[in-house]
């Protein structure tokens, strides 16, 4: 390889590097705008998987509290929650059966929680979606990936306080730290369960990380090996 072909591949090599570092650890697609939380809100919303006295894990009770507090509005359909009024229709369960897959995540089956696809939820939902955009003015959205569109701190406050940082939003305050000394609590465990969905727990991120730096340096020693073949060849053809 000639001190050009050398720079060239330096180069190229270089800017895969800078791409998926950009990408990976500086995304200039996610959302910046900052929201405070206080040090023991962040704990709980930083370890989802973490067990608590009943034995369950802060991720299990704030599905819980997610089902019967935001479920009357909002589905998550990637961990199979839909809203409240259609998940109790008796025929609902038939076109989870059906028409549905069991939630499989971090080498968990889930066969009581099923993802529906888009379409043939909206159209068996049809009169509920509809209810709701009449009463509330357009139709709450699911939350399948507002963790990963929002934040946790913008999550954490909008929920807790929803007028606030949403001034004239039809979203009520479900948690009042006036009245329920467990609300922040309560947000906290539901901002952490919907972390959960969306991000994998550390053993499963550390193995992600390693396989991404596999693949990105087996690229590199591809881009190198068929460079250096790339030369040979013109040598055999006649080009050097």
């Amino acid at each position: 390889m000639n001190t050009w072909g050398l720079i060239k591949t330096i180069f190229f090599a270089g800017s895969t590097l800078v791409f998926f570092f950009l990408l990976w650890f500086y995304n200039p697609f996610k959302h910046v705008e900052h929201y405070e939380v206080d040090e023991e809100v962040k704990a709980i919303i930083d370890n989802p998987w973490k067990k608590t006295e009943s034995g369950k894990t802060i991720a299990e009770e704030g599905r819980e509290l997610f089902i019967a507090s935001c479920s009357s509005c909002h589905s998550l359909r990637y961990d199979g929650i839909y809203i409240m009024s259609v998940a109790a229709n008796p025929k609902w369960k038939n076109i989870e059966k059906t028409s549905g897959r069991p939630v499989y995540r971090f080498g968990t089956l889930y066969k009581d929680r099923f993802f529906v696809p888009k379409d043939v939820y909206e159209a068996f939902a049809h009169d509920d979606i509809q209810g709701l955009k009449a009463s509330l003015g357009q139709v709450p959205p699911d939350l399948s990936s507002m963790y990963l569109a929002r934040g946790e701190g913008y999550l954490y406050q909008f929920i807790l306080n929803p007028q606030k940082v949403l001034p004239g939003t039809t979203m009520p305050q479900l948690f009042n730290p006036q009245f329920d000394p467990q609300a922040k609590e309560k947000v906290a465990k539901i901002v952490a369960y919907m972390k959960s969905v969306n991000t994998p727990p550390p053993k499963e991120s550390a193995k992600r990380t390693v396989m991404g730096v596999i693949v990105i340096a087996y690229f590199i020693v591809m881009g190198l090996l068929l460079w250096k073949y790339r030369e040979n060849l013109l040598k055999r053809l006649g080009y050097h």
